[in-house]
């Protein structure tokens, strides 16, 4: 299953920016590298995390300036890890009971990756018809057969042909359409 999976393997590599940089500089950073959050630093070693989270609400929303706020002032100095051996399925119950979307990833305690709950999600494979998960090829010899919309849903080919268009977006999944038989819907 999908959440057995070391934490690792979803992890994204880290971008990093030193503890004395603006607010300002650690924003233009993480848009450049299309992130949401950064790793702090001082002197190479891990000191803090910031998220446009903090961001909003540690600068932003307390009218402060992003240009004269320093990272340090303002990140979170205890971010939330998981070593990349432990299961998804620990990084998510932590990410719930300590109410974060971004987890951090360590290797000996140093930190070398992270992963959003929206990795999570995208790395699942569970079809928006049905619900049930679609089996990957790292979990089995014989994949389930999907179809992904351009939106990014999933579907079991099966449930594709049922459905025609995404539930999600409205967009044409398939053109050959199988309809069931009557006994196999609610009406029937």
């Amino acid at each position: 299953m999908t959440l057995d999976l070391p934490a690792g393997k979803i992890a994204r590599p880290i971008i990093t920016i030193g503890e004395q940089a603006t607010v300002v500089d650690a924003s233009k950073k993480m848009a450049r590298n299309n992130r949401g959050s950064i790793v702090i630093t001082n002197r190479g070693a891990t000191v803090g995390f910031l998220t446009e989270r903090d961001v909003l609400r540690r600068v932003v929303a307390k009218s402060l300036s992003p240009r004269s706020v320093k990272v340090k002032e303002v990140m979170t100095k205890t971010p939330v890890t998981i070593d990349k051996g432990r299961p998804l399925r620990e990084a998510v119950d932590l990410m719930n009971r300590k109410s974060v979307r971004r987890m951090l990833v360590t290797d000996g305690g140093r930190i070398v990756g992270v992963f959003t709950v929206r990795d999570i999600v995208r790395y699942m494979r569970i079809c928006v018809q049905c619900g049930k998960e679609i089996s990957s090829i790292l979990e089995t010899s014989t994949p389930d057969l999907f179809i992904e919309c351009v939106c990014g849903s999933r579907y079991h080919k099966s449930c594709a042909e049922t459905v025609v268009n995404c539930v999600i977006c409205s967009r044409t999944l398939v053109t050959n359409v199988v309809y069931p038989e009557p006994s196999e819907t609610f009406a029937g």
